[in-house]
């Protein structure tokens, strides 16, 4: 990649490029006639440096011209070239400082305005599971995910397996239930054969939005198989459980006829 004329002054003179008067005084010693700053003198200027002039030296006197040579026969009269385009002014450095320090800020707001947006929607997402219990699942697995790739939940640390155990327990206050299978974070999740009519009543609708959550995040039937959880459809779970229940008759009043 070709050096700009201001990496080869700080290169072959050891400092920075000069300022406009500076650099008109240069211009003078090496006899460059083009306007201070532009293109051409910087080029011409750095063109110098690289054959061996360097500030405060007297410019090298111009090599004799070469004898002409002999008179060639005449000949047809060259199609005159087109005028060269004007030259346009060039950076100075400290222009070209200023440019590059506005692409690298321009550069840190985008990457900020991005890991802004990402953060949002991270709390939305967390706001949103959390909101609802039969999401219980989902939002303790998510908060999990959130702290494994180094962020912090808003709402605070996921729960324990341990600490989500006793919840679920205390949630649906069950005597000794059979379990249907181990479901996420070490929860037996109840048969429904287990639960009689009047713990399933005495369900609040969290407990009932928990128990939910837990069949849809799946149930190990067999573990000898290694983990291998198969979700239950809730609106089955407890169709099924109204159906195992002993219909109880209402106590008929005793007529008699005189």
């Amino acid at each position: 990649m070709p050096e700009y004329p201001y990496q080869t002054y700080a290169r072959l003179v050891g400092k920075n490029w000069p300022g406009l008067a500076e650099l008109k005084t240069l211009y003078q010693q090496l006899g460059i006639t083009s306007p201070v700053g532009s293109a051409a003198g910087n080029v011409a200027l750095q063109q110098a440096l690289i054959g061996g002039w360097r500030p405060g030296q007297a410019a090298a006197p111009a090599p004799a011209p070469a004898p002409a040579p002999a008179p060639a026969p005449r000949a047809a009269a060259p199609t005159p070239a087109p005028a060269a385009a004007p030259v346009q002014y060039g950076l100075t450095a400290e222009q070209w400082a200023a440019e590059f320090a506005l692409q690298e800020r321009i550069a840190r707001q985008s990457e900020e305005l991005q890991r802004q947006s990402q953060a949002d929607v991270r709390r939305a997402q967390e706001a949103q599971l959390g909101a609802n219990p039969a999401d219980f699942v989902a939002y303790q697995l998510y908060k999990r995910a959130l702290q494994q790739q180094g962020f912090t939940p808003t709402t605070g640390p996921a729960q324990s397996d341990v600490d989500i155990q006793n919840l679920f327990t205390t949630a649906l206050g069950l005597q000794a239930p059979q379990s249907a299978g181990v479901g996420q974070f070490g929860v037996n999740v109840p048969t429904t054969g287990s639960i009689a009519r009047s713990e399933f009543q005495g369900f609040s609708p969290t407990d009932v939005g928990i128990l939910s959550s837990f069949l849809r995040g799946g149930v190990d039937i067999d573990p000898t198989e290694g983990l291998n959880l198969a979700g239950i459809n809730p609106e089955d779970y407890f169709s099924e459980l109204e159906r195992g229940f002993v219909p109880t008759l209402s106590p008929s009043r005793t007529q008699y006829s005189f």
